[in-house]
């Protein structure tokens, strides 16, 4: 059997294998985890599976990172609905021409929250915040094929008396069909519980065409704790310079339907803008500063 046909048996396996994993319906804890890194990904509707070719391959498919020819530093901010703020900081080494090792840092900061009594009187207030802490290595096994895997810490903090802790990890794969077509396959957040909540574990499986210009692309995921949904994305750049990006996405509770953005790009740095609509919760301005070096 040929390498193509074998990786795609192995990318289509793994996606239904997890898949019956996943399509467990249920309450799931460390949420934060499914807010979307980057403003790159989320202006194209989090259709990231099967692009992954910058450092926030970390958060959505680790095998991207074999992608990266030098070295790369990001860093973002989001401003997120009801005054919940996210910063996230990435640095990624090429190690070789075809495996890379990279870090991250994911901090969530809820805000101030006012603390009650039973009988609802005012008593104090407090700061719940949520840290995620992970590392990646990736690599090609073959000119055609990537694999690559992270692993991780999660803190979610309610106040001093009140922590929870857990591990987890992500695994993903990327394979080449041609110079313009890629298939991607990322299990996110596998891991066992984060005190008696499980990890919002999800599969996604994508596809992804590149030319000079133009990147479209499109995931099909299934979350553990919800339906299956699956959403696209465009990036256009004019003269290398200036890029349009748009994106939609289906059928979840929040952050449902079109997104848009741009990128600004300036020698090896590159500046991108994401705007979601989240409905009556208000609207997220993620903010992403790229530079390799």
């Amino acid at each position: 059997m040929r390498l193509k046909e074998g990786a795609i048996i192995v990318i289509l396996t793994l996606a239904v294998t997890v898949s019956c994993y996943a399509s467990e319906p249920g309450i799931t804890g460390a949420n934060f985890l499914k807010i979307g890194i980057g403003a790159r990904a989320n202006a194209m509707g989090e259709a990231f599976t099967a692009v992954a070719d910058d450092s926030t391959s970390l958060y959505w498919n680790p095998a991207g990172l074999s992608q990266l020819k030098e070295r790369e530093l990001s860093a973002m901010y989001n401003l997120w609905f009801q005054s919940i703020r996210q910063g996230y900081l990435c640095l990624v080494f090429p190690v070789s021409t075809d495996e890379a090792v990279g870090l991250s840092v994911n901090y969530v900061d809820i805000g101030s929250l006012e603390r009650r009594d039973e009988e609802c009187n005012l008593i104090g207030i407090f700061r719940p915040s949520e840290l995620h802490i992970s590392i990646g290595y990736a690599k090609k096994i073959h000119r055609k094929l990537a694999v690559g895997l992270t692993a991780g810490w999660i803190e979610d903090n309610i106040d001093d008396n009140y922590r929870k802790e857990a591990f987890l990890g992500n695994i993903g794969l990327l394979y080449s069909l041609n110079r313009h077509f890629t298939l991607g396959v990322a299990a996110q957040n596998i891991g066992n519980k984060i005190g008696e909540d499980p990890l919002p574990f999800i599969l996604k499986t994508g596809i992804a065409f590149k030319s000079e210009a133009l990147t479209l692309s499109a995931d099909l995921a299934q979350p553990k704790d919800n339906d299956l949904y699956w959403c696209a994305g465009a990036e256009w750049w004019m003269r290398n310079s200036i890029a349009l990006k748009v994106g939609y996405k289906t059928n979840q509770d929040i952050g449902s339907g079109l997104t848009a953005g741009l990128g600004f790009k300036a020698g090896k740095v590159q500046l991108d803008y994401a705007y979601v609509p989240y409905g009556d919760l208000g609207n997220a301005h993620r903010i992403s500063l790229t530079m390799k070096f």
